[in-house]
């Protein structure tokens, strides 16, 4: 008994040097940590207006040359904060040339890292700084098969922003499906050319890239697009159809009445959705009637949108009323209650 006391106590003891040990390392890591930043802030401070100068105005007796891991670490979120705040072609291709110059060899050292963070911190740099130097090396990471998606996605983002053209062959031929907010991304960042590529070999796209691309289109405000969005709302797709209305609403662009009919019979309740929002933009009076019919529908937001879109219509207001007092169709008269309501008008029974 007294020898399984004594074992506990031994064991016990060593738990607690364990613990002693780890708290005494982590305290002197953060000491380290603390008096590595307080060095970089130091740093900084001395370098901050020189760097700024240089970056401006080229002058090389401003010229910063840091020397070392602290000195790399102030001129890299220097240039990271001026990178974000500055405008101006200019300077931004100051700051990239300087970068290029300063951090080239550092960033190729990380991408190759056994860490994954600091690879991803890597390519968020080359990003930010629009880096030109590690292109071929990027190319060669993405096409690692141990390289993860999240590598891949970032890959793919800086060689669409540097116009290389792998990023085609890349995002049509995706090793790892993309998801459909990678694909808006990447579209949201394209130039006119790059995008103009993607609408060119539309019918060859699958349906996964299709659709992010419409969406783009409302979402950028593209109105040139607006005959293809048209096109497409005919297609035999019916998320085709869905997205193509959705944008040509997001453009406000004033369709004819004739061009929406049949999407208002649409088996599909978020094609007759959209369709009543778009007869609402058209401001035609010849709408009114189908809307009428559309407060009878089977799914609350078609009817909801229905009412909505009689409001913005010149008497549609009226009309609205006129539909409260004589329809015998409880949706409709609910809708058009809560739609009055929502006008300024008292319905009284």
């Amino acid at each position: 008994m007294a020898m399984s006391i004594q074992v506990v106590y031994v064991l016990f003891g060593g738990l607690l040097l364990l613990l002693v040990c780890f708290l005494s390392y982590l305290l002197i890591q953060k000491a380290r940590l603390n008096a590595f930043r307080a060095k970089v802030e130091s740093y900084k401070d001395s370098m901050k207006e020189s760097l700024f100068i240089y970056l401006y105005r080229k002058d090389e007796e401003h010229r910063v040359e840091p020397k070392n891991r602290i000195e790399l670490a102030g001129v890299e979120e220097l240039l990271s904060g001026f990178s974000a705040a500055v405008q101006g072609d200019e300077i931004l291709n100051n700051i990239t040339l300087y970068a290029e110059k300063v951090f080239t060899p550092k960033y190729k050292k990380e991408l190759h890292h056994s860490r994954w963070s600091v690879r991803m911190n890597a390519l968020y740099a080359i990003e930010d700084f629009g880096l030109t130097t590690l292109t071929d090396q990027l190319v060669e990471m993405y096409e690692k098969k141990n390289s993860t998606a999240a590598e891949k996605n970032q890959i793919l983002k800086i060689l669409v922003k540097l116009n290389r053209p792998e990023f085609v062959m890349y995002m049509t031929n995706a090793s790892r499906p993309l998801s459909e907010f990678m694909y808006r991304s990447l579209f949201g960042t394209m130039n006119s050319e790059q995008f103009q590529q993607f609408i060119n070999k539309f019918e060859d796209l699958q349906e996964e890239i299709q659709l992010p691309l419409i969406d783009m289109i409302g979402i950028n405000h593209k109105l040139e697009y607006i005959d293809f969005l048209k096109m497409h709302m005919k297609s035999s797709s019916e998320e085709l159809r869905i997205r193509s209305l959705k944008s040509l609403n997001a453009l406000s662009f004033p369709l004819r009445i004739e061009e929406l009919t049949n999407h208002l019979q649409s088996g599909i309740w978020q094609e007759r959705m959209m369709a009543t929002k778009l007869i609402g933009k058209t401001r035609d009076e010849k709408g009114l009637s189908l809307l009428e019919q559309s407060l009878k529908d089977s799914h609350f937001l078609v009817r909801s949108n229905a009412a909505q879109s009689m409001m913005k219509i010149p008497t549609g207001k009226e009309y609205l009323v006129h539909v409260y007092k004589t329809t015998d169709d409880k949706f409709s008269k609910d809708m058009a209650a809560e739609w009055l309501e929502k006008g300024g008008v008292t319905v009284v029974e």
